[in-house]
């Protein structure tokens, strides 16, 4: 169940940083990029705390 958790939450605010970073090339702010930038290290914390395998396991993977 934590593993789930941990997949699930990771993609999702993986795919919310991704929505701010559009708004932000759209813009072109970089007002936001505090915001970007915790939903990315919060993603991987999740990532971690569930055990591994989501949105940043693949990336993290090829480069062990």
């Amino acid at each position: 169940m934590r593993k789930m958790l941990g997949f699930g939450g990771s993609h999702l605010l993986y795919f919310l940083a991704d929505c701010v970073d559009t708004v932000m090339q759209k813009t072109g702010s970089r007002m936001l990029f505090p915001v970007y930038s915790k939903l990315l290290v919060r993603s991987a914390d999740v990532e971690n705390w569930g055990g591994g395998g989501g949105a940043w396991g693949a990336m993290w993977a090829g480069q062990k």
